[in-house]
């Protein structure tokens, strides 16, 4: 009976499972508490961020404060009404207690920050059977305005006569078929008032490149006027290549002012009204150089003054906005492909670089130059930038700031493209990482 006793094996199964236990209590109820704090930690996060994002938020109190301080510092109201808006969005369950949060909110420069943390403990369940009653919780939440900066915008519309060219393919064609000389282009002659191509496309309903760019600015300077959360937030002035070209520089064109640079929007958008295609006094006049853009840029780099941070209305940021079909024909004798000191190319991109390096940010609309199978000009000079890939394209990006390059159809969104671009500018609210 001793020997059988001492060679049984049975009562360790008993003592193995006793010693495991333990262990084994740990790994489930880590298993499920862990699980728990992970649900209640992403539950606290949400509110935080959505606390913190609307106490920032445009024509909140905080932001509405925020803008008008002129120095940096603390937001006044702004870490309470944070405080304020978690307690409101967030009732702890049973197993939470301690739910603390904390907040601060502050402006230095031109951003707009708030910041929360939250702590919370959380009551265990089955680690609580083994001495672990409770873990922490700690949340944290950063969101950021940028104070709605102050801006000068400098539009750059090009009038010149390729921008009489049918808007869509069926309006070229309609010049097309309607002209003895299947010509695309609506040129708007002197010698000939009221009788050349001009006065054809008027007649005939179809819509010219100028026409959609003029409609085009004209709304948007009725976004710029609904944006604004500032007086006098926005000032606009309008250039483009000349209204005659028989009265500019036939060398060295200057951008000519069409508005003055002023804050009332609905004045910009009247005088926006009056842009028209640039007159030539006749057909060839100076060989068709009326678009040159390195002429146009550098006389812009002169209208703009330096360009500020945009914190205040004496310091405001400087935007460029040009819109184009982005091929340059203009007197060069130092580049000469057309004719005799004559530059047919895509655009130079070196003014582009200098405004840039200013401060000046350059939003480019480039209007896309559409295929003119019939035009001998377009077959000659233009065709070879075009195809297989666009040259005139990747020239006028590369003139833009970063982010600030739309390409478009002139009657497909030229419109919509200006407010893209003007919206990407403005300021935003976001949440940080």
């Amino acid at each position: 009976m001793f020997r059988d006793f001492f060679r049984s094996r049975r009562a360790g199964v008993a003592v193995i499972t006793a010693l495991s236990l333990p262990g084994a209590m740990t790994a489930i109820g880590g298993a499920v508490d862990f699980s728990r704090v992970v649900q209640l930690h992403d539950a606290i996060q949400d509110v935080a961020d959505d606390a913190t994002l609307a106490t920032i938020a445009v024509n909140s109190a905080a932001y509405k404060t925020g803008i008008t301080m002129n120095a940096d510092g603390t937001i006044s109201g702004g870490a309470t009404k944070a405080v304020s808006n978690f307690n409101a969005g967030y009732t702890p369950p049973g197993d939470v207690s301690g739910v603390t949060p904390t907040a601060t909110a502050t402006k230095s420069g031109t951003v707009m920050t708030v910041n929360m943390t939250v702590k919370a403990t959380y009551r265990t369940y089955i680690l609580g059977m083994i001495g672990i009653s409770s873990v922490p919780i700690t949340v944290t939440s950063t969101s950021t305005a940028t104070v709605p900066p102050y801006i000068d915008f400098y539009l750059l519309l090009d009038n010149t006569p390729s921008m009489g060219v049918g808007a869509t393919t069926a309006d070229i064609n309609t010049m097309v078929a309607n002209t003895p000389d299947k010509c695309a282009f609506a040129c708007h002659e002197d010698d000939k008032p009221g009788t050349d191509y001009y006065a054809k496309a008027k007649s005939l309903g179809v819509t010219t490149r100028i026409d959609v760019v003029r409609q085009a600015t004209q709304n948007l300077m009725t976004t710029a006027a609904a944006t604004e959360t500032l007086a006098n937030q926005y000032r606009m002035a309008i250039y483009s290549f000349g209204k005659a070209a028989g009265s500019i520089d036939a060398k060295a064109p200057t951008a000519y002012k069409v508005s003055s640079l002023t804050s009332s929007l609905s004045q910009s958008s009247t005088d926006a009204g009056t842009l028209d295609l640039m007159t030539i006094p006749y057909q060839n006049y100076n060989s068709d150089r009326q678009s040159n853009f390195i002429s146009m840029l550098s006389s812009m780099n002169t209208n703009i003054p330096a360009s500020g941070d945009g914190a205040s209305a004496a310091n405001p940021q400087k935007v460029l906005f040009f819109v184009s079909d982005g091929t340059n024909d203009g007197y060069d004798c130092a580049y000469s492909n057309g004719s005799s000191c004559r530059r047919i190319t895509p655009i130079d991109t070196t003014t582009c670089t200098t405004l840039k390096n200013r401060g000046v940010k350059i939003a480019v609309l480039y209007t896309t130059y559409l295929p003119l199978p019939t035009n001998s000009f377009y077959n000659t000079y233009v065709a070879k930038y075009v195809s297989p890939t666009s040259q005139i394209a990747s020239q006028m990006q590369a003139c833009a700031s970063p982010g600030l390059y739309f390409e478009v159809a002139p009657s497909q969104g030229i419109s919509a493209a200006m407010t893209a671009l003007f919206q990407r500018i403005v300021s935003v609210v976001r949440i940080n990482a």
